[in-house]
């Protein structure tokens, strides 16, 4: 889809990226509503972005947890979507996750609790598993030949 003969293209890369932590903050951020909201709770940025709203300690902490375990299914179908090669699924994920490791440090210091991590690295797992899965098994289906051959020019 967004390949070419041109093998580096900047633009392509920083689109790419832009539309990957786009969905990924769209996709966390509305299950995150839906569950804040399914649970009696206010939705904020600090459920997102704070690394202390992920102890379990806390109440509130399984909707911040489950928002990005299922937003990462959604995210990897994206991904597989915009990145188009299986090779590259690690890099565009592992992009995701690092620039929302810096916003979340930029937001609320560095995350230091287990669970941050723990949901976080689970989260890019899935997404990077299942993108590669549906691209592996898209690059792997048969060229039809015969209908190119019987076209009518």
């Amino acid at each position: 889809m967004f390949y070419g003969p041109e093998i580096w293209d900047p633009w392509l890369i920083l689109a790419q990226m832009g539309i990957m932590q786009s969905a990924f903050y769209l996709l966390t951020g509305l299950w995150l509503m839906l569950l804040q909201t399914l649970m009696g709770g206010q939705p904020t940025l600090g459920h997102l972005l704070s690394a202390p709203m992920m102890d379990l300690d806390r109440p509130a902490s399984s909707a911040p947890i489950l928002a990005l375990s299922l937003g990462a299914p959604l995210c990897a179908i994206i991904c597989s979507q915009v990145v188009d090669r299986a090779w590259q699924c690690l890099d565009f994920s592992g992009t995701v996750y690092l620039i929302h490791l810096i916003l979340c440090t930029t937001h609320s210091g560095f995350p230091v609790h287990w669970e941050w991590w723990c949901a976080n690295v689970l989260s890019m797992a899935i997404m990077v598993l299942l993108s590669e899965y549906w691209l592996v098994k898209r690059e792997q289906q048969p060229i039809e030949m015969d209908k190119m051959f019987s076209a009518k020019v």
